[in-house]
């Protein structure tokens, strides 16, 4: 399935990520401006050689909705200030699940090398997980985006859930051969 289709015919909905890097200290105030911009749907401050993940929803009647992904990351995010590094996650393909809790959950973004050519296969297995609740199809060093969704618990927090779950199943899925997980520290999330 590509870009999930709106309820209007030519309308297509693309779900794309950027990961943010920005200055020392700054991470906070970047969260905010990024906030402010209408593309975003959810933003996520995160550990690692980035700061921030981000999540654009663009709604085109072109073609080719990914322009505007990419004029948004060329016109706005890079003039933000403070942003020392970006790297721009556009699906070529993508399968997403509306969520099936009303209870407080967190989400976790596991980026996937496979052996080639089994990329769409994965992408079918992974969606038999009910944490799993996107999968995207990528260029690059990663070939699949498995977004994963835990519900909060002090018992058993998230960021253990979902390594166990990476460790103990998406790893283990035949084809797989790396994996690379974020686990946000703190989200947001826009309504519509």
């Amino acid at each position: 399935m590509t870009p999930k289709a709106s309820s209007h015919l030519d309308m297509v909905i693309l779900r794309s990520f950027l990961l943010v890097k920005t200055q020392p200290g700054m991470e906070k105030e970047i969260l905010g401006r990024f906030e402010l911009l209408p593309e975003v749907s959810e933003l996520y401050l995160i550990t690692g050689k980035f700061d921030l993940l981000v999540a654009v929803e663009s709604e085109d009647l072109t073609l080719d909705p990914r322009r505007q992904v990419i004029e948004m990351v060329v016109d706005k995010v890079r003039k933000l200030g403070g942003v020392v590094d970006t790297r721009t996650i556009v699906p070529v393909e993508q399968q997403v699940r509306p969520i099936a809790t009303n209870r407080p959950t967190v989400r976790g973004f596991v980026f996937i090398q496979s052996d080639s050519g089994k990329e769409k296969d994965l992408m079918t297995r992974l969606l038999t997980l009910p944490e799993v609740v996107g999968v995207h199809l990528l260029f690059g060093k990663a070939d699949v985006l498995a977004e994963v969704e835990v519900e909060k618990s002090f018992v058993n927090p998230p960021p253990q859930r979902i390594a166990n779950l990476v460790e103990t199943k998406i790893g283990k899925f035949q084809g797989v051969r790396d994996t690379d997980t974020y686990v946000p520290v703190d989200s947001i999330t826009k309504l519509k």
